[in-house]
């Protein structure tokens, strides 16, 4: 192998392990990105429950004020 092929498989090498840096960085802010919807979901889902709870206890205190007017 001459230097000429050295040097282009060098230069390749050292391109792929920029891309590959590039796409872990990519990957990680995914991941973040990810942790923090996953957290929002969550949250929403809390507060989705709070309210069907506070909507039947209010129905409830509706029909108790139909019934005795």
């Amino acid at each position: 192998m001459d230097y000429s092929e050295r040097y282009f498989l060098n230069s390749e090498i050292d391109k792929l392990k920029r891309d590959l840096a590039f796409k872990r960085e990519e990957l990680q802010a995914m991941y973040m990105e990810h942790k923090g919807l996953t957290k929002k979901v969550d949250a929403l889902e809390k507060e989705n429950h709070s309210f069907k709870q506070q909507i039947k206890q209010l129905e409830q205190e509706a029909e108790e004020m139909l019934l005795y007017p």
